[in-house]
């Protein structure tokens, strides 16, 4: 089974859209269904709490519910010469993937990660939620 990892942009489009039509709700589905494994790290939960406060607050709930299909994990940071242009949030938030050897790290963030795309480091690979998709049907 597949372990991927959502970042909070991913996991905040899900939640906007009350996971209709696209593919950040599709993974989330994937996820509730048992077909592939999803984690997001305390970081992730604390920053789609704060902007769905902002954004969507009635959606708090439904954010509630889905966490329940989600693994937490404890934010990690390791150094890594891969990550040195990124923030320091989005440091620890991948590297708490990659630390944990989930298989993809899945965002929509193309400005801080457009170097990263499609790339895999150690044993995480960076995608877009689409790309995720692509890997899942050639697999």
């Amino acid at each position: 089974m597949h372990k991927a990892f959502l970042d909070s942009n991913v996991l905040l489009s899900a939640l906007i859209s009350e996971l209709q039509g696209s593919y950040p709700s599709l993974i989330i589905k994937l996820g509730r269904l048992n077909l592939i494994e999803l984690f997001i790290s305390n970081l992730v939960e604390i920053e789609v709490r704060k902007n769905l406060t902002i954004k969507k607050p009635k959606n708090l709930r439904l954010f509630d519910e889905v966490l329940e299909n989600l693994h937490k994990l404890e934010d990690v940071y390791i150094q890594l010469r891969e990550l040195e242009n990124l923030s320091m949030t989005d440091k620890i938030i991948l590297s708490t993937a990659i630390y944990n050897r989930v298989d993809y790290f899945i965002t929509g963030n193309t400005r801080d990660f457009k170097t990263l795309y499609g790339k895999k480091v150690i044993n995480t690979t960076i995608v877009s939620p689409k790309e995720f998709f692509d890997f899942l049907t050639l697999s």
